[in-house]
């Protein structure tokens, strides 16, 4: 899929599930991967709660960036990754953060304590 099409893509996701036209990205994280399944696992999906889980294969790394890049740059949360992607990182995911209080610590996510949930490691 070509990165045009992602992009409009998640852009008409993001404003369906919000039922906006104008939607606010900063409640939304857009990664890369190239394994999609463990991925969504690695976020622990059904543990917190995570809503308007989408991907999509972009062929290539470059082009995986360039998503990840554009989405970024509009306001959405992505971890600051620098060794993480590989040659074969082509999938690029949405999903909305959640916004419920953390179980356990009765408190709001943070975005420290919410990249802690999304990417602790399953046992």
């Amino acid at each position: 899929m070509e990165t045009k099409a992602i992009k409009g893509e998640i852009t008409k996701h993001i404003k369906k599930s919000m039922g906006s036209n104008n939607p606010r990205f900063k409640n939304w994280y857009v990664g890369i991967t190239n394994d999609i399944k463990r991925r969504r696992a690695e976020h622990n999906s059904k543990k917190i709660g995570i809503k308007y889980w989408k991907s999509f294969n972009a062929g290539s790394l470059k082009n995986a960036n360039e998503v990840e890049r554009y989405f970024s740059l509009k306001g959405t949360s992505n971890r600051p990754s620098p060794n993480g992607a590989n040659e074969k990182s082509i999938f690029v995911y949405v999903f909305k953060k959640p916004t419920a209080t953390a179980k356990g610590l009765n408190s709001p996510f943070t975005e420290k304590n919410l990249f802690a949930q999304l990417f602790q490691k399953q046992k």
